[in-house]
């Protein structure tokens, strides 16, 4: 379990959790990643700060790769069958909207060693409340449209190119 909420967000501000086309993407799996984040957000911590300091003075690709991270693990908590709907929202949006859904739709299962008391990594589990997660998503919807309320489709689809082609991130 965390001990130093600080510490620990140190060490998810790294390529192996923000930067799908580096090979410390791999050093563990989406399972473990998204583990790894509920376990922090729902010990109170927040990842836009994380975020903001691992994309501060980092080249294009780099501050690219995190806006795709973020759309692998929303698609993973949420399925395929919400990706428009994450799409259309901004940065800040869909943060929110990740750290939501870690804090508050996803359960997470730690199994323990019986004789360390230890916990074993790969039986680590996590699992998501879909009616959570709709009801989070339809809530930064709202917001998002109250913000944007003059929003056009044309602004829609700039959102969705963004999403696939631009960076949100500023150095």
């Amino acid at each position: 379990m965390i001990t130093d909420i600080k510490e620990f967000g140190a060490n998810l501000g790294n390529r192996e959790y923000w930067d799908c086309c580096g090979a410390e993407w791999t050093y563990s799996t989406i399972e473990q990643k998204i583990f790894k984040l509920a376990e922090f957000v729902q010990c109170g911590g927040n990842l836009y700060p994380i975020l903001n300091k691992y994309a501060k003075g980092r080249e294009y690709t780099y501050r690219r790769s995190i806006q795709w991270c973020i759309r692998d693990y929303l698609k993973e908590l949420m399925g395929i069958d919400y990706y428009i709907r994450f799409m259309l929202l901004d940065n800040k949006e869909a943060v929110k909207l990740l750290g939501e859904l870690l804090k508050v739709a996803t359960t997470l299962t730690m199994h323990y060693d019986a004789i360390s008391r230890y916990p074993i990594q790969p039986r680590c589990e996590w699992k998501v409340d879909m009616e959570k997660a709709e009801s989070i998503l339809v809530a930064i919807e709202e917001e998002h449209k109250q913000k944007y309320p003059d929003e056009t489709l044309d602004d829609q689809k700039k959102l969705i190119r963004k999403w696939k082609d631009g960076c949100w991130w500023r150095k």
